[in-house]
């Protein structure tokens, strides 16, 4: 592919009112679509998408023109953006002086994490469909604690700039998004599938097959180059292998190689789900608790300079987001947006997730800026369609264009700056041992490397694991440390079954 440059120069001032009134027009089409009563309760909008539909695109360049080829779509599990990013300079963001109320009927105020960076002994916060729903409270967004064991504040916890040093090198070099919400309030698999097709055929962590049209679709329509990376469970075989041929397992060396050697695809996904194990153990890299969140900074950073030293760094544009909010904190109510008729006989609400991080990193990314505009994943869903000419996915075509965050308006700028990250692997084996020690530290504190999942792990993962106490207990216990270790072993359950969905199709 050519690397050739283009742009304009009009004016940051101009760009910045450009945005405002996308997002207020944007905005006002929600506001307006049928449906929306006064009641607050958003139903299904009707009918289909016009054929020729397109995102608005109002005051944006030609999309041939744009500057951009090649799109990396990251995705990371289940941290909120008050929880990770609610330092950040001009960003809205809470973060120390926030009290809520316990499940135990206290009262807990936030506080910083560090230097925990794994909080092995803690609940994995609720983050289901109804427990988002008691979290949010009708907008009060005081419940986070009611969905924990007693005693347990993990949700208000927080982390700050020097503890994440990847993202407080992209506060001061790129674009942050601090109005990116996910696509429904509810857990992973229901959010990932609406990465990949702008809707969900479910709303719970559950294996059935997909038949909804994907991003994938859209793009080898129209002829375009595509790869997908998963790092250890593809969530692509919901399709069954429909899309194995363009689908790689995902390591240091060979993504780097990849990146050294090929041209890079105009669409790359990389989904980064840790297996069973990993996730059990605590030495994912995908952000979800236990993981070790400085594993995260270093994967991401470790993408970045990749995708910095291709070829093809100059039309390439880096999009980092998360799952969901995985139930920790945060302060600004999802807004509602459309649902289709078959989603809302599934029950879905319309509700969106929680804001989560959102990075643009790009020569066409704005350099130290935070973007105030509405966004989801059918914001990134629709900068594509716009992008490489294909009709959107579901029914949230008014979701802003995500292209509205970026800058058109000056040159291209290529340069890329250096982040001190450490490589890692931090932290160790995490298991709740506060029963028998009672301290909030990985069991084993030498960092290990992750550690690969056994071949055919039958169901349920319960059986393979040593008599631990606290891991097989009822879920309605009423010792936190025991609440604790049942919400663990569901989630690694979940992902072993995703596991064997993927073993099933060849991933």
């Amino acid at each position: 592919m050519k690397n050739t440059r283009k742009g304009d120069s009009t004016g940051a001032v101009d760009h910045r009112r450009r945005e405002l009134l996308a997002a207020a027009a944007a905005a006002a089409a929600t506001f307006a679509l049928p449906g929306c009563g006064g009641n607050g309760t958003l139903t299904a909008t009707g009918g289909a998408l016009p054929g020729d539909a397109q995102p608005a695109s109002s005051g944006l360049p030609a999309p041939e023109v744009s500057g951009i080829d090649h799109v990396v779509v990251v995705m990371m599990e289940n941290r909120s953006f008050d929880h990770y990013l609610g330092w950040v300079p001009g960003a809205e963001g809470r973060q120390a002086g926030t009290t809520l109320t316990g499940s135990d009927g206290k009262s807990y105020t936030s506080f910083d994490l560090a230097p925990q960076f794994q909080n092995c002994n803690l609940a994995d916060p609720d983050h289901s469909y109804t427990g988002g729903r008691i979290q949010i409270n009708g907008g009060a967004m005081n419940g986070f604690l009611l969905t924990q064991p007693p005693g347990d504040a993990f949700p208000i916890g927080y982390y700050t700039a020097d503890s994440l040093p990847f993202f407080k090198g992209c506060a001061a070099h790129w674009t942050i998004c601090d109005h990116y919400h996910s696509g429904i309030l509810s857990s992973t698999t229901p959010n990932r599938i609406y990465m990949h097709a702008g809707q969900t055929d479910r709303l719970s962590n559950t294996t059935d097959l997909s038949t909804l049209p994907t991003v994938w679709d859209r793009m080898l329509e129209k002829g375009r180059s595509v790869a997908y990376y998963y790092v250890d469970d593809a969530y692509v075989a919901f399709w069954g292998d429909k899309y194995k041929p363009f689908s790689h397992k995902y390591s240091m060396a060979t993504f780097a190689a990849d990146i050294a050697t090929q041209p890079l695809p105009e669409l790359m996904y990389i989904d980064n789900v840790s297996a069973t194990f990993n996730e059990l153990l605590g030495v994912s890299r995908d952000d979800h608790p236990y993981a070790d969140v400085r594993d995260g900074q270093a994967f991401l950073n470790e993408i970045y300079n990749n995708l910095r030293a291709s070829p093809d760094w100059e039309r390439t544009l880096l999009i980092i987001n998360y799952d969901e909010g995985g139930g920790f904190y945060d302060h600004v109510m999802p807004p509602l947006a459309p649902v289709s008729a078959a989603e809302q006989a599934l029950g879905n609400d319309g509700r969106l997730g929680g804001r989560v991080p959102c990075v643009l990193i790009g020569p066409r990314a704005r350099r130290g800026y935070v973007a105030h505009t509405q966004f989801d994943p059918n914001s990134i869903l629709n900068f594509l369609a716009w992008r490489f000419g294909f009709k959107p996915l579901g029914v949230r075509v008014d979701s802003a264009n995500l292209a509205l965050a970026l800058d058109f308006d000056n040159p291209p700028d290529a340069s890329t700056p250096a982040f001190d990250v450490s490589t890692g692997p931090f932290g160790g084996i995490c298991l709740p041992t506060g029963i028998i020690g009672g301290a909030d530290n990985p069991l084993f504190r030498i960092p290990l490397p992750p550690l690969p999942l056994p071949l055919n792990v039958p169901l349920p993962i319960k059986n393979l694991l040593p008599p631990i106490p606290g891991l097989d207990v009822p879920s309605g216990s009423s010792f936190p440390v025991f609440a604790t270790a049942q919400r663990r072993t569901d989630h690694e359950q979940e992902l072993s079954a995703l596991h064997n969905l993927g073993q099933q199709f060849g991933f």
